[in-house]
């Protein structure tokens, strides 16, 4: 379980990073400088606010679904990491 929820969490945190840039590139050549700069501050959060202010619904789902993936593999990680302890 916890070689499977690192894999998960390292997948899952490599695509919403890179689905978080690309959502910061559409915005700035979007000409939006204030909502990129504000994505590149406060995080993907307003990225994908302004994602689907936009209809960018394609690429904000696919952050979406990213960060679900490595919250999954994170919880899987930690139950495995825990469930090592208690048997040693």
């Amino acid at each position: 379980m916890l070689i499977l929820g690192s894999i998960l969490a390292l997948a899952g945190g490599i695509a919403a990073l890179v689905f978080w840039i690309m959502a910061l590139v559409k915005a700035f050549k979007a000409n939006d400088i204030l909502w990129g700069v504000l994505g590149l501050v406060l995080g993907p959060l307003l990225a994908l606010i302004w994602l689907f202010m936009k209809g960018h619904n394609s690429l904000a789902m696919k952050l979406i679904i990213a960060g679900v993936v490595y919250i999954i593999g994170f919880v899987l990680m930690a139950a495995g990491g825990a469930v090592s302890v208690n048997v040693q």
